[in-house]
């Protein structure tokens, strides 16, 4: 497929050449992409065929589809004892994963840390991520608060972040406390927080907080969330200031998540993910060597179109085993959920991740037309 689309190219530059023209277009258009050696858990080269190969490409993106990553907050003790009647969340959960820290090491952190934020952030934006979904689903105001507390620093920080001239990461919410009420009513009291906290702040405009349809995303998570609010009959001013989506663990086509088994390929929202094991009782999906990820991915590159928004569940979230930055394992961890990247079991913490920026990158050149936009 390389070989015909060379020979192609070049007849076309030789050609623009005669007539005068400028062959810039033509030399960018033959410069190869980067690639890295095949494995079982790298990125597959695209398998288009000699005939599309060849085929005019689209016109100019005018809309591009935007990346988007689930974001966990972590509480961490300072001092022996110094918590404040808040415990580590680290070891009080049995994470038996340790993610990579700014210095190179690996450690445990707490995510009012300004380093580890902008660490976080600069990872994102050399990999082309637009948005963060800052995970509150247990409800805003868990634990004494802790989770939305640290969101909220997250949030400041991206204001500092984007203001700085870097490629900007934008941020969002996903709330879930209708889980435990089964009450419509906490998706309208919970949006009434965020848009307090977040929206009304000097870093609740669009340049930090992420926009759908020209109101801020909100999330909701819950089987039959979606049902529930429609049938909603009471107040639902602030729930109306935000654009709603929705999240389960049923593979539902359209919504943003959450523990999917299956690849499900939506025009607007199509989710990917590595794996996923609560150790509650429920069927794990292992990683099986990146195989799982993998599936998930080639889904999206084999489809005809582009989707809108790609959610990539999770960077960090270590607990249920979503996450994608780098962490090392521990001796406790099930060999299903071991981060090995073939089957002579050689463990790499970065695997997941260089998978990520990979596919990203060739899921961005392949320049597929957007769904709902093709004539």
């Amino acid at each position: 497929m390389k070989k015909a689309l060379c020979v192609t190219i070049l007849i076309c530059a030789v050609l623009l050449s005669a007539c005068g023209a400028q062959t810039d277009a033509a030399t960018t258009a033959q410069a190869d992409p980067a690639t890295t050696a095949q494995t079982e858990t790298e990125a597959p080269t695209d398998k288009a065929t000699e005939t599309e190969a060849v085929t005019e490409l689209p016109p100019e993106e005018t809309e591009p589809t935007d990346i988007g990553i689930w974001y966990s907050t972590w509480y961490a003790y300072t001092e022996p004892g110094s918590d404040n009647n808040r415990y580590d969340t680290w070891h009080a959960w049995n994470i038996d994963f340790t993610p990579l820290l700014p210095d190179g090491t690996f450690g445990y952190y707490d995510s009012t840390d300004e380093n580890v934020i902008r660490f976080h952030l600069e990872k994102m934006s050399e990999a082309q991520i637009d948005f963060i979904i800052m995970d509150q689903t247990n409800n805003i105001d868990v634990d004494g608060g802790y989770i939305n507390e640290r969101s909220l620093a997250v949030a400041r920080y991206i204001k500092t972040y984007n203001d700085s001239g870097a490629r900007p990461v934008r941020y969002c919410s996903a709330i879930g406390g209708i889980q435990w009420s089964q009450d419509a009513k906490t998706i309208e009291d919970e949006a009434e927080k965020l848009w307090t906290r977040c929206c009304e702040q000097d870093f609740g405009g669009d340049k930090y907080h992420y926009y759908l349809d020209g109101k801020p995303l909100l999330i909701v998570y819950g089987d039959g969330a979606e049902q529930k609010w429609e049938q909603y009959e009471g107040d639902k001013t602030y729930g109306d200031k935000f654009t709603i989506r929705w999240a389960d663990n049923k593979n539902t086509p359209g919504y943003f998540g959450w523990a999917y088994n299956k690849p499900v390929w939506n025009g607007e929202v199509t989710v990917v993910m590595p794996g996923w094991h609560n150790r509650a009782g429920h069927t794990p999906v292992n990683r099986k060597y990146g195989e799982t990820y993998k599936k998930f991915w080639q889904k999206v590159l084999d489809a005809e179109y582009r989707p809108r928004i790609i959610i990539i569940n999770s960077f960090n979230e270590y607990a249920e085993r979503t996450a994608v930055f780098p962490a090392q394992s521990s001796d406790k961890t099930e060999t299903g959920d071991r981060w090995y990247k073939d089957r002579s079991k050689t463990e790499d913490p970065y695997m997941y991740w260089e998978m990520t920026v990979a596919y990203i990158k060739q899921f961005k050149e392949m320049r597929k037309p957007l769904y709902g936009e093709q004539e």
